[in-house]
């Protein structure tokens, strides 16, 4: 029994020392393990890190180059021409820089001129120019001498006053053409002695109307109107030029040019504002005689369906020729003066007043000038004729003539 004991608490003891090795080979392999993890990256790092410091050393990078600096060229001082009128030739620019531009403020006035009046009344304005030309200024427009061009007092004719400005010239500058005395050509004519202003009319009419109006104007663009010495395609552009800027911000506008088929210049009738008359300036521009030679037909009723599609409540129609067909034409026009009235009674829901301006036609002798007249006094419109000595007058005075 006793040896029985002795030898268990021998193999306890065994045990226990046994035990005690496994758990501290166990912390010597873990420390040894934990060792390794944490210094061994380092190294590997530091390696790494010894080899680019190495490369580093090795190459050395290129020291930057040096910009040779570039000699600046001497400051010289400009020689002025004590003949050069550095302020004159700025005054013509300013006056061609108004071409097509919209500077027109009308007045209605009952009175008539019976005498010659003269628009250039600024007497500090004759030497303004010299002034700016010996403080050698370079240019007009960036000075504070805002009246380098004389300004116009109020010149009457024929009922309707322009404050437009006008400069001393030859007429063969500016949007304005003339010399500013008797009111002669321009945009507007008007003003002066013979108060030559709306010859074809359209103004007038269009003034006979209270409130808004919804215009819609139809030019001919067919090949007769370019024809020599009359130059009755600028007269009838110019009219109509005159008498967009003269519609009100309330009123409404749109063209339609027509020869063989008519064609809007808008899907939609346009508010008469400054952006949409600056757009309907520089659209008839386009039509030009050299443009508009190769069509022959005249296709009066496409273009008067096309107008009242708008629904106006005027309808301005300028023409030199009645519906006619050429030999070689592709499209359908109606001819019978009947038969275009119906149609035009069928499509005219808001009965629109037509006004129509007959150029080189004779109400009496021109077969089928009964269309026109129609036109206009069924719907109490109206008819203006130009025959062909008034044309010639007209393009002369506007210095159109060949």
């Amino acid at each position: 029994m006793l040896n029985h004991l002795l030898n268990w608490g021998i193999d306890a003891r065994r045990r226990k020392n046994r035990t005690r090795s496994v758990i501290l080979l166990s912390l010597i392999l873990h420390m040894i393990f934990a060792i390794a993890y944490l210094f061994l990256p380092m190294n590997q790092l530091s390696h790494e890190q010894a080899d680019a410091l190495a490369v580093d050393l090795i190459n050395d990078a290129d020291a930057p180059r040096k910009r040779k600096p570039k000699p600046k060229p001497p400051l010289t001082k400009k020689l002025y021409d004590p003949n050069e009128q550095l302020a004159r030739n700025a005054e013509n620019r300013k006056i061609e820089s108004t071409r097509n531009k919209i500077d027109e403020v009308m007045k209605l006035s009952p009175r008539v001129v019976i005498e010659d009046v003269e628009v250039n009344k600024a007497p500090l304005n004759e030497f303004i120019p010299d002034v700016m030309t010996d403080a050698q200024l370079r240019d007009a427009e960036a000075s504070n001498l805002s009246r380098l061009i004389s300004q116009p007092g109020q010149t009457d004719g024929r009922g309707v006053v322009t404050g437009r400005v006008r400069a001393r010239g030859d007429g063969g500058m500016g949007r304005f053409r003339g010399d500013g005395q008797d009111g002669g050509g321009g945009l507007l004519g008007g003003g002066g002695k013979d108060g030559s202003a709306d010859r074809l009319g359209i103004i007038d009419f269009l003034d006979e109307f209270g409130g808004p109006k919804d215009v819609v104007y139809c030019l001919d663009i067919t090949a007769s109107m370019q024809a020599a010495g009359m130059k009755k395609l600028p007269l009838a552009i110019n009219a109509l030029k005159d008498s967009v800027m003269m519609l009100g911000n309330n009123d409404k506008l749109n063209i339609v040019a027509f020869s063989d088929t008519a064609k809007p210049m808008s899907e939609q009738m346009l508010p008469a504002n400054s952006a949409n008359i600056k757009r309907v300036l520089k659209y008839l521009d386009r039509f030009t005689p050299e443009r508009i030679q190769n069509n022959l037909d005249t296709n009066i009723l496409s273009a008067i369906k096309a107008a009242l599609a708008f629904e106006p409540t005027v309808v301005v129609l300028i023409t030199d020729g009645l519906p006619q067909v050429d030999d070689g034409a592709y499209v359908h026009i109606e001819t019978n003066t009947q038969k275009i009235l119906d149609v035009v009674r069928e499509h005219n829901r808001n009965n629109a007043a037509i006004y129509v301006v007959a150029l080189e036609i004779d109400l009496k002798l021109s077969l089928g000038a009964e269309l026109l007249i129609s036109l206009a006094e069924e719907y109490g419109g109206k008819i203006k004729a130009i025959d062909g000595g008034q044309l010639f007058e007209f393009a002369e005075q506007d210095g159109l003539d060949d």
